[in-house]
Order: C-alpha cells, then sequence, then structure tokens
C-alpha cells in the first residue's frame, strides 16, 4: 500500500511539470517566432555594414539616445540643432531614450562606441515587442481561457500592426507605448478579477488586517500604477489612456446600478491606480518638469500632476455619487445623465476660468480624432479607409492586419452577444470598452493600428478557438495522430509475424482491421477546414511582414548620398554633441527630412519632424522673389538648401498649406474621362515656374544669383532601366559675384556658363539683366570658373549676350569672388 501511494505521488509529480512545461515551451515557441518576425529587417538594415534606420522620427531618437550614452542619466532636453537657429525644446518625454541608453551601456560593458549604441537602439523594439507578449497572454487567458491567450499571443507575434512598429531599426517610442500601456491594463485586469474573486467593498477594507484577500486586488491595482507613471514618463499622450480608467469606471458603476450590484470594488481599484501612478509621476518627472509652474500638456510639467489630481477626485465623485444613488434606489438613467452634464459644466468652468487647461483638453481631443493644423499633412494620420484625398480605401486596413481585421469583428460580434446572453464580468466589460476605445482611434488615424493590434490578436484568438470547438478540430487532429500511431503498430506487428509465418500475419491484420471502429477516423473536411482557418489568420500577416521586411530602409540611395556628402564635404559645425550653444550655420529643406539632415548628415535643420521651422521653411520653397528668398536664409542663418523631386511634386500640396496657400494656385486641377475611367489631372500654372523650389530643383537654379548647385545624387533607376526621378540636390547660399558693365540702354543683358555636375551632367546657367536708360547692368552670379575637382564645376568662362549680339567671352571669376562678393567689371573688346 505504501508503495502504491509512493507510485502515485511520484506519478503524480510527474505529470505537474510536464502540463507546466507545455504552457512555458509553447509560450517560449511564441517568443521564437515573434524575435524572428521582428528580426526580418536586420539583414536590409546593416546591408552596408552599418546599421540603417527605418521611418524618420526614429533618426531623432537615436540622436537623442546617443546623447544620453555619454551624459547618463542625463537626457537631450534643448537642442540647438533643430529648428535652427532659435533651438528647440523638446516634448517627448524620456523613458524609452533612457531605456535605449541603458541597454547600450550594458552591451558596450560601460564603455559603449557609437555602433553598440547604434545597435542597442535598433534592437529595442524588438526586445520590448517581443516582451509585450506576456502581457497579451495574461489578458487574453483572464478573461477567456489560456488557450485563447496561447493563440492570441501568436497572433499578436506575427500580426504587421505590432510588427511593423516593433521590428529591428524601428527606433520610436511607439513600442514602449504598447508595452506599457498592454501590461498597466493587464494588471488593472487582473485587480478587476481578483476584485470579484475576492468581493472587495469598503467593508473588506477595514478588516484587512485579518482577511489578505483583498491584498492581491489592492497590489494589481497599484502596480498598474507604476506602469501607467512610466507611461507618462514616455509619452505625452499617455493621460489619455489613464483616463480610460475613469471612463471604464463609469460604465461599470452603470451597468452595476442597472442590475442592482454594488460597485465598490470597481472605484476601490481605479482609485488606487490613479493614486499609484499620481505618487510614481511625480518623482519621476519632478526632475524633468520646466522650470517653475508652468503647465503644458506638450512637455513633462506639473500638468500630468495635477491632471492625475483631477483624474482622481473625478473617481471619487463617481464612487459618492453611485453609492448614493444605490442608497436611493434612484433609476440607473439618471447616472451617466448627471455625470455627463457635470463633465460639460466642468467644461465650461476651465474655458472660463483656466483657458490654458480647456485648450490643452481641447487640443488633445482634436489631435486624437486626427484634426490639427499639421496633423491634416501627415500621411499617417488619415483615417483607416481613406487616403490622403478623401478616397475610400482599404490598403491601410490590410497592410495593418491582413484577413485578421475581419476575424476581429466577427469575434467582437461574438463577444457582445454573449455579454448580453449572461451576467457579464467586469473584466469582460473592461475589454469590450476597451477595444471600442482603441477602434475609435486606428479608424480616425490610421498610425494608431499598433494599438488596436492587441485587441485585434485577442479577438481573433477568440473567435478562431469558437470556430476550432465547432469544427472539433482538436480531437480530430487527436484521431488522426492516433491512426498514423495505429498504423505504424500494424506495419511493425507485420514485420515481426512475416517471419513466423505468411498465414499468421494475415489474420492478425485481419483482425486489426476488424477492430477498427467507424468513429475513430478523422473527419477530412473538419482537418481541412481547420487548416485553411489557420492559414488565413497567419499566411497573410507572416507575408505583409516579409513585405516590410523588404522595404525596410527608409531613406533612398539619392538622400543616404547627399547626406553623407553633406557631412563630409561641408564645413563641419559646432557643439553636435553638446547642443547648448547655436552651430555656425544651417540647413534649410522641408520638414519631413530634417531629423535625417541632423542625425546622418550632422547639421542643423530649420525645419525637422516636430513641424519647428515649418513656415519660415515652406515661404522659402514658395516664394517668387530671389530677395526674399534671400531675406529668409540670411535671416536663419542658411548655408545650405536641400531639395528632391518629391518636395517639387508630391509633398507640394503639404508646402502650399502650411504656408497658407491653395494648390489650386499652382496647378489647374480638373477630372477627365480616359479610357479607365474618370482621373485627375494636374496641369502646372504659371505660378508654379515661378517658385523658388521650382527654380532649384525642377531649373537647376540656373536663372538665380545666390543659389549654386554644389552636389546631386545619381537618378535612381529600377530593374528595367526606367527612372524613379528621386534625385536629390544640394545648393550652396553665397554672396556671388557681380558681374556689371555697359551696354544698349533697356536691352537684356545675359550671361552664360556651361557647366557638370558631380555627375557628369551637364547643364548651362544663365543669369540677365536689363541695362538702364544709360546702358549700365548688373548681373549677380554664384559660380566661379575654377574647377573644383569632381564636384560642380564651370567647362568654360562666363560670356555675355546683349540681345541677339555677343559682349565679350572669357570672363574669369574666382571663388574669392563669388564668396565675398566681389564686382568685376566686363568691358567689351574694342570694336565690339
Amino acid at each position: 500500500m505504501i508503495i502504491t501511494n509512493n507510485i502515485t505521488r511520484i506519478s503524480e509529480t510527474k505529470k505537474i511539470p510536464k502540463k507546466i512545461n507545455l504552457g512555458i515551451i509553447s509560450l517560449l515557441i511564441v517568443f521564437m517566432i515573434a524575435f524572428l518576425m521582428r528580426m526580418l529587417s536586420y539583414a536590409s538594415l546593416t546591408a552596408d555594414g552599418g546599421i540603417t534606420f527605418t521611418g524618420y522620427d526614429e533618426f531623432y531618437h537615436m540622436r537623442r539616445i546617443l546623447y544620453t550614452t555619454f551624459n547618463f542619466p542625463s537626457f537631450l532636453n534643448f537642442d540647438t540643432y533643430i529648428n535652427y537657429p532659435y533651438g528647440f525644446e523638446v516634448g517627448w518625454p524620456p523613458f524609452f531614450d533612457l531605456l535605449g541608453a541603458l541597454l547600450a551601456i550594458i552591451l558596450g560593458a560601460g564603455q559603449p562606441d557609437v555602433h553598440t549604441v547604434e545597435f542597442a537602439g535598433a534592437i529595442l523594439p524588438v526586445l520590448l515587442g517581443v516582451l509585450t507578449i506576456i502581457p497579451v497572454y495574461v489578458i487574453a487567458a483572464s478573461i477567456f481561457n489560456r488557450k485563447t491567450g496561447l493563440v492570441g499571443a501568436l497572433v499578436f507575434a506575427v500580426l504587421p500592426a505590432h510588427v511593423y512598429i516593433s521590428r529591428f531599426g524601428t527606433v520610436d517610442h511607439h513600442v514602449a507605448e504598447v508595452f506599457l500601456s498592454t501590461v498597466a491594463y493587464a494588471f488593472f485586469i487582473l485587480a478587476l478579477k481578483q476584485a470579484g474573486e475576492s468581493k472587495l467593498s469598503s467593508g473588506s477594507l477595514k478588516n484587512i488586517s485579518s482577511d489578505k484577500k483583498p491584498v492581491k486586488p489592492l497590489v494589481y491595482s497599484a502596480v498598474s500604477g507604476l506602469f501607467f507613471s512610466l507611461l507618462i514618463f514616455t509619452w505625452v499622450g499617455a493621460p489619455a489612456f489613464v483616463s480610460f480608467i475613469v471612463l471604464y469606471a463609469l460604465i461599470q458603476a452603470t451597468l452595476d446600478l442597472k442590475t442592482g450590484r454594488k460597485s465598490d470594488y470597481v472605484f476601490i481599484c481605479s482609485a488606487v491606480a490613479l493614486l499609484a501612478t499620481l505618487l510614481f509621476t511625480i518623482p519621476l518627472s519632478a526632475g524633468a518638469v520646466r522650470e517653475g509652474l508652468e503647465m503644458s500638456a506638450m512637455y513633462l510639467s506639473w500638468f500630468q500632476v495635477v491632471y492625475l489630481v483631477i483624474m482622481l477626485t473625478g473617481i471619487l465623485l463617481l464612487w459618492g455619487f453611485s453609492s448614493y444613488a444605490s442608497k436611493k434606489e434612484m433609476d440607473w438613467k439618471y447616472y451617466p445623465g448627471i455625470l455627463i452634464l457635470v463633465f460639460g459644466s466642468g467644461l465650461l468652468f476651465l474655458r472660463m476660468f483656466s483657458g490654458e487647461y480647456y485648450a490643452f483638453i481641447i487640443e488633445g481631443m482634436r489631435f486624437f480624432s486626427g484634426k490639427g493644423e499639421y496633423i491634416s499633412t501627415i500621411v499617417e494620420a488619415v483615417p483607416l479607409f481613406l487616403t490622403g484625398q478623401g478616397k475610400f480605401t482599404l490598403s491601410g486596413v490590410l497592410g495593418s492586419f491582413g484577413l485578421t481585421f475581419l476575424s476581429a469583428l466577427a469575434g467582437l460580434f461574438l463577444l457582445i452577444l454573449e455579454l448580453k446572453s449572461e451576467k457579464s464580468r467586469p473584466e469582460n466589460i473592461f475589454f469590450l470598452v476597451w477595444t471600442l476605445f482603441y477602434a475609435y482611434l486606428a479608424l480616425s488615424q490610421r498610425r494608431f493600428t499598433y494599438l488596436f493590434a492587441l485587441n485585434v490578436s485577442i479577438l481573433t484568438a477568440y473567435l478562431f478557438w469558437v470556430l476550432m470547438e465547432s469544427l472539433d478540430f482538436e480531437n480530430e487532429i487527436k484521431k488522426l495522430i492516433k491512426r498514423g500511431k495505429g498504423e505504424r503498430k500494424v506495419s511493425e506487428t507485420a514485420l515481426q509475424t512475416e517471419k513466423k509465418s505468411s498465414l499468421k500475419r494475415k489474420s492478425k491484420n485481419r483482425q486489426v482491421t476488424e477492430s477498427k471502429s467507424k468513429t475513430d477516423e478523422p473527419d477530412y473536411f473538419k482537418l481541412v477546414s481547420g487548416t485553411a482557418l489557420i492559414a488565413l489568420i497567419f499566411v497573410s500577416s507572416i507575408w505583409i511582414d516579409v513585405t516590410y521586411a523588404k522595404d525596410g530602409v527608409s531613406i533612398d540611395p539619392g538622400w543616404q548620398d547627399s547626406l553623407e556628402w553633406l557631412e563630409a564635404s561641408t564645413p563641419e559645425t559646432s557643439y553636435y554633441l553638446e547642443p547648448s550653444e547655436t552651430p555656425e550655420y544651417g540647413v534649410l529643406s522641408w520638414w519631413d527630412y530634417g531629423n535625417w539632415i541632423v542625425y546622418v548628415g550632422k547639421r542643423p535643420a530649420v525645419s525637422n519632424n516636430f513641424q519647428t521651422g515649418v513656415e519660415d521653411s515652406a515661404n522659402f520653397l514658395l516664394t517668387d522673389s530671389e530677395e526674399e528668398a534671400k531675406t529668409i536664409v540670411e535671416k536663419l542663418k542658411v548655408k545650405y538648401v536641400m531639395t528632391d523631386t518629391l518636395m517639387a511634386e508630391g509633398k507640394f500640396s503639404s508646402i502650399t498649406s502650411l504656408a497658407g496657400k491653395e494648390i489650386g494656385e499652382y496647378y489647374e486641377v480638373e477630372t477627365v474621362k480616359g479610357d479607365t475611367g474618370l482621373r485627375t489631372v494636374a496641369t502646372p500654372k504659371q505660378a508654379l515656374l515661378q517658385t523658388q523650389v521650382y527654380k532649384l530643383h525642377k531649373l537647376d537654379g540656373t536663372s538665380l544669383g545666390h543659389f549654386r548647385l554644389v552636389h546631386e545624387s545619381a537618378v535612381n533607376s529600377t530593374d528595367d532601366g526606367n527612372s524613379k526621378e528621386n534625385t536629390v540636390k544640394v545648393f550652396e547660399y553665397v554672396k556671388g559675384a557681380t558681374l556689371s558693365g555697359t551696354a544698349s540702354p533697356n536691352e537684356t543683358v545675359m550671361a552664360t556658363l556651361e557647366l557638370s555636375s558631380n555627375t557628369g551632367r551637364k547643364f548651362t546657367y544663365q543669369k540677365g539683366d536689363v541695362a538702364d536708360e544709360n546702358g549700365l547692368f548688373e548681373i549677380t552670379v554664384p559660380y566661379s570658373t575654377e574647377s573644383t575637382g569632381d564636384g560642380v564645376h564651370a567647362t568654360s568662362a562666363y560670356s555675355l549676350t546683349s540681345g541677339e549680339k555677343p559682349i565679350t567671352s572669357g570672363i574669369q571669376v574666382t571663388e574669392d569672388d563669388i564668396l565675398n562678393g566681389n564686382r568685376i567689371e566686363v568691358k567689351a573688346p574694342e570694336g565690339a
């Protein structure tokens, strides 16, 4: 008997670790898949031996990580290399960049070089993306079951919307937003679940010393608050995610009033989470807040602290009114109605007595709904189902979710039906409201699909198991495996008995065949249906992930070439790694390219991806007056201007918009009927041909006196030899030499110079002036006739013509003449 018990205990202890190990092994496999999906871009981003980053903001995050690594734990707060020459206070909270710097220090054993810092920045989003698998599993398992949790984690591991922001090289804080907010919500869901199981109430808190059950939900709520505070230390939009707790509490309390249930558990968990957020935020933000008591929602300031106090006060008021309504047995409909009225009154009060806070709240609402002066010009901020031109499209949703968006919609529908048909649990209501909140964000702005990815994954997993259970897929798989094992056993038996006798073997085979039950046969229709479902969910996602990996590099060769030239061939500017002083000169381009100019070119940028300096850049690019352009660059201490084909074409509408002009001033836009249907045709107007960006990029600046082409990228070509026409050009602003002399009165005098670019392309510079009534003329030219090696250089001397009549030729202009603005008297040869 003792032996039997021991055997039983040994057997049981062996079984338990097997089950545990199976779950751990399954999650480890999911982690590995998630890691591999996010490392697909590694090859393309490291092809040249270095590390290239994706996107635009990634380059400024790398600048901050680089600075923070060598000044740890100090981070870059004010940067003179952006919004040049004024500098700019960076609004990004620093936690993501601090993590990158800390990882670099660890990988570099305390003394990392630049390559180690760049690798740390590039791998950080991968690590955070893989770690997010854990809270995804916890949430799905808490709301549904462990199977759903595992499948949800697997779907999330390959879902394009999240893979896109957590790929190798995508050094952006978005992946940290998802990780921190998901962990915070996961702990809050656990708190709600434990609160329900322990029947947490205000009364149970009085007996907490003797009854430890309420401790667990309180701890979970406090940990949730810790991660909310880290989220605030990562993203300026975090207060909206904290506010969601208040929104949920209002909805849950309303439902509880309707069913006659007390809501103490909701308000206790919410209050503890918000209080913990407040207490953790104060020390985290204290060292980063602006001087004095200045409030700003766009920077870490006392705004976040005051905001949390307001949210905590709101929860307490909701709690008090809920208790009052419950005691008085008021109709549940009064509760949300009165609170909405109070909220509206609060906004009115803010507008009357604190216009700044009211503006913060309204601007925040506009931001999350995709409204705003600059947001409308950002492609990723357009609604999910619309193009930038307002046309319906499925590209955004398919590129973000593949076919899982449809499965998630079906899963959401089933979840709502389930909640209506039975008494709903608080954690399920929380997940439903959370899903609707993220769905709204994603539909308003497609960039927020990375947030909605988590909910899509869990809902897809939920639908997956509903369908799999209806197909009895798991049992059919077992039948298939069992049949395979049976066939192997029969084969082995037949092989052994063949040595004895053929007759005996046939007898045995007959017995085995007759003993089979028809119910043991797998249903191949169900197996094929289940396999097709798996393929629909995963194959499309993985295919999109691979596509993203192939297109990982954001800087095309033209920009890469020009930025590397800018760093190597232009005068070095000071204070790059200590940007507290103003550098010597700046570079003007469109704001899209500002971060590239700063990080890759290592030069100050007038406008960058914070939308700083956009008015000056837009006004410069659109002006039809070189004198006005000269005034702008001199005011901003600009030495170089960079243009590309997109600025003169695809991005031109954004430039006009931010300059306060209409695209119709520059293009005649009309809809015409073609062979394939209606199409939009844009015909350039004369006003477009007079803009500075057109004169520079399309005409090489050949009619300008103070801007000279100093570098151009080679024209990109496709495999079939067709030009992509995305050339990048760099122009230098110079004083220019003035050619002066006399000609026939009121005649047009033209200076001509033949040039060759650094790519070997030949072009002609021509600049004219009309002689006055005395025949005097002055022509300012930007090119010298001295050879400049392989760069842009003159292949002739200047020649002058008056009308059709040549005046003189062989005019030499030195580089010193150009840089110092010297005057060169030109005299026609005697007898001319």
